[in-house]
């Protein structure tokens, strides 16, 4: 079964053995894949604290607002300090050339044991909780901030389902969802020079931004196009539409045609 937390974060629910069990088999899936596509070594490691003087040029930022969806049992606040941990695994990650940032080599997995709380999450159209309600706004953010430094994307899944609608915190087409041992958000840095990701929640503005600095200038202009190219109607008068959508990122060199170096086509499903 599927949970969609408030944030449209998904995640699966199973019994203890069955977690492990999938889980194993995630990881052994995950390992093949990474030997077949050459991306299993360098992953970015090291943290560094922010330092102006060495990565004082900014490159990209994202930044999405945090809804407060609910107020009971103390939800919302779990979900900003399930945020702002995730946040101090990866604030100040050094991305040298070629190095890969994966989102779960970085963040721990969600459990309480290793400090994540409680949040909100959806269970066919039920709300209830579970640790780690609102990583999804993290990955998001941070994907939104890849996108627009011109990373490489290599695994990256949007939400299966358009939960909130007009009242979602993202733009379709430049989410991503990532579920511990199932679905996680892998780029690399194929620039030349080193970069510098940093990324804050807000918790008084109630925002997060994540960013890339560099040690000089971005050396081209990045250009996000995302489109709606096929409505999905619901399939009850009280469901959730879906979308086909469909997002292009085009790079602009001095004295160079434009050229697309991302694009990918979406399904979000209707719900009833």
């Amino acid at each position: 079964m599927m949970r969609i937390d408030s944030n449209g974060a998904e995640r699966l629910t199973a019994s203890p053995w069955q977690t492990q069990l999938r889980l194993l088999k995630c990881r052994v899936r995950q390992s093949l894949k990474e030997m077949r596509r050459g991306y299993r070594q360098d992953y970015a490691q090291q943290q560094e604290p922010i330092n102006s003087s060495r990565f004082n040029h900014l490159w990209s930022q994202c930044q999405t607002s945090i809804k407060q969806r609910s107020t009971a049992n103390n939800l919302h606040q779990n979900r900003l300090i399930n945020m702002s941990l995730a946040a101090r695994f990866v604030d100040g990650l050094i991305l040298q050339p070629q190095q890969l940032f994966s989102f779960w080599r970085r963040v721990p997995q969600p459990t309480i044991q290793n400090g994540f709380q409680s949040g909100p999450m959806l269970v066919r159209g039920q709300l209830t909780t579970d640790a780690g309600g609102g990583l999804c706004q993290i990955s998001t953010t941070l994907f939104g901030a890849f996108l627009a430094g011109n990373l490489e994307i290599l695994e990256r899944s949007n939400h299966s389902v358009d939960t909130y609608g007009d009242e979602r915190f993202f733009t379709l087409g430049q989410d991503a969802a990532v579920v511990y041992g199932y679905k996680d958000l892998v780029v690399r840095n194929l620039h030349t020079v080193p970069l510098q990701l940093r990324l804050q929640v807000n918790e008084a503005q109630l925002t997060t931004t994540a960013s890339l600095w560099g040690p000089t200038p971005i050396p081209f202009t990045i250009s996000l196009h995302s489109e709606v190219i096929q409505p999905l109607p619901t399939p009850t008068a009280e469901g959730i539409p879906g979308w086909r959508v469909r997002t292009q990122r085009l790079v602009k060199q001095p004295e160079s045609p434009s050229t697309i170096t991302y694009q990918t086509d979406d399904t979000y499903q209707t719900s009833a």
